[in-house]
């Protein structure tokens, strides 16, 4: 259905690890199932936390856990992340105002482009684990810092001739702050950054997503 003319916002950005999804990081979701979180990657993470790794060397010891693996054991295990309830009444919602519907995330494009054909998304960008002939090879590209994703706001800008204070994002992290300050209404869902949560327009805690809902400046209803 046709947006109302009134109304200001055009484009969502969303957050996806623990923003639509229940786990926060899909990498650490990956290492839990195979085995390989403790005493393998929860080591790398605590190297990077404390500066002791950059975030490209993080990424690519995360990747190389798994090389040699298929893409599709990986993209099985992947489809089983878990969501929170309402991620199907949130998009629905948002679509039938007529935004646009986009993600930006530092996690995986295996969950992230499964995502964005599943609801059908406008526009999403993450990071490649890259293989060959159906294999991972231990190597990612890196396409979205977890916290620059203040860039990739501007390219949705400019793709889709918006302005900032047409957009609203939805996010649950420090990774998200910039994204934030770049918009024109933000909520933090469940946020675990206090930075966050005083610069957003409006936090929800909730283990369900249809509580965003009535926190958007958007008409209920529909004519």
């Amino acid at each position: 259905m046709p947006m109302k003319e009134n109304q200001p916002y055009k484009l969502v950005i969303l957050d996806l690890d623990g923003t639509l999804t229940q786990e926060r990081s899909i990498w650490e979701y990956i290492h839990i199932r195979l085995g390989k979180w403790y005493g393998f990657a929860e080591a790398y993470q605590e190297q990077f936390l404390t500066g002791k790794i950059s975030y490209e060397e993080f990424c690519e010891r995360d990747a190389q856990v798994w090389k040699g693996m298929k893409v599709e054991e990986v993209l099985e295990i992947v489809k089983n992340v878990p969501f929170h309830p309402g991620v199907d009444e949130l998009i629905s919602f948002l679509k039938k105002r007529g935004l646009k519907l986009t993600m930006v995330s530092s996690g995986l494009s295996l969950l992230t482009n499964w995502v964005h054909q599943k609801y059908g998304f406008d526009y999403s960008i993450s990071n490649d684990l890259l293989y060959e002939d159906g294999v991972l090879t231990g190597k990612v590209k890196i396409q979205v810092y977890y916290d620059q994703k203040a860039e990739w706001v501007e390219r949705i800008l400019k793709r889709f001739e918006v302005k900032p204070e047409e957009v609203i994002a939805i996010g649950d992290s420090k990774g998200d702050l910039d994204m934030f300050e770049m918009v024109g209404f933000s909520i933090a869902f469940n946020s675990s950054c206090k930075d966050l949560d005083r610069i957003a327009s409006a936090c929800v805690q909730s283990k369900d997503l249809t509580d965003i809902i009535r926190r958007l400046p958007l008409p209920r209803e529909i004519r």
